[in-house]
């Protein structure tokens, strides 16, 4: 009795270790596909330029005809038919796409003369002074100071003033610059970061209630949020980054919200950051789900 029982014993332990061998089989292979799906994705982002060429709409209209997605493409035809816009600036998908559509802007804006130049010189003055700002809040100034240099470098040639027939030269040297991989659109990403989170850190219990309704940010406190979901490379954009990087840098940011939803007169628009009479630039971004483009009119 009880070497049959030793047998069964060692037959059912023999059952479990094979079981278990498997289960590790299948899950080394689940992860291995799962890093392999997620390698060709961010191959496939990293061959999309930083940020685009200026697109008609149209070419968006025709993609999400071609993808069978009707209310994508009403939203699409709302926005070129009836709220008047005629191209858009495709940024690259990597989840730095806001802070890399706002700089752009921005920066596109002051060029094309769209901005005063006294707007331009108070602006220029609130980028020399944000590293001191965000050092108010526990930054090393030796370890953003590259990050800063590079925003206020960039700002400098953007400000220098030229003859009109120029201006299209100059489009195409900040077009190239902020195309370089791993350079300036990167360095000036990562410090825009610094000053949200900075700006969210100087009002916390005001921030603190936009963070409710982000899945991601449940539980979070503002210094915990700012660490995990801000300053990090890669992280999306909520609308609580939005807000605080509008008012941080006095930018009023219109933002049409395309999100598959059935439009019955107009998309939904949000605007963030002060009123158009005290903002220093005004810029239009595009919202897809979990991405951001850039918006123009003619």
């Amino acid at each position: 009795m009880d070497r049959q029982e030793t047998k069964n014993k060692d037959g059912i332990d023999s059952i479990i270790t094979c079981n278990e061998s498997e289960q590790r089989e299948d899950d080394e292979t689940i992860h291995a596909k799962h890093a392999k799906q997620l390698a060709e994705i961010e191959a496939e982002v990293k061959k999309q330029n930083l940020t685009s060429e200026l697109l008609p709409l149209s070419t968006l209209i025709s993609y999400y005809r071609s993808e069978g997605s009707d209310n994508f493409v009403s939203g699409c035809v709302y926005l070129k038919e009836v709220a008047g816009y005629t191209n858009y600036r495709r940024i690259r998908g990597d989840g730095n796409c806001y802070f890399r559509a706002f700089l752009y802007s921005i920066c596109e804006a002051c060029i094309t003369g769209a901005v005063s130049s006294d707007r331009i010189k108070s602006l220029n003055a609130k980028i020399v002074q944000s590293l001191d700002e965000v050092c108010k809040f526990g930054y090393d100034r030796f370890a953003l100071e590259m990050f800063h240099e590079e925003l206020v470098d960039l700002f400098e040639v953007i400000v220098a003033p030229v003859e009109k027939s120029d201006v299209p030269r100059k489009l195409d040297e900040f077009h190239e610059r902020m195309n370089e991989e791993n350079s300036t659109s990167e360095y000036c990403t990562w410090f825009l970061r610094v000053v949200t989170a900075s700006k969210l850190k100087s009002d916390p219990d005001r921030f603190l209630m936009f963070l409710d309704a982000d899945d991601n940010a449940s539980m979070m406190d503002i210094p915990t949020f700012c660490a995990r979901q801000v300053e990090p490379m890669g992280k999306e954009c909520g609308q609580c980054q939005v807000l605080a990087l509008a008012e941080a840098m006095d930018i009023k940011v219109n933002v049409e919200y395309l999100d598959g939803r059935k439009v019955e007169k107009k998309l939904m628009r949000y605007e963030f950051g002060p009123d158009e009479r005290d903002a220093l630039v005004e810029v239009t971004l595009l919202y897809r789900p979990g991405h951001y483009d850039i918006l123009y009119k003619a």
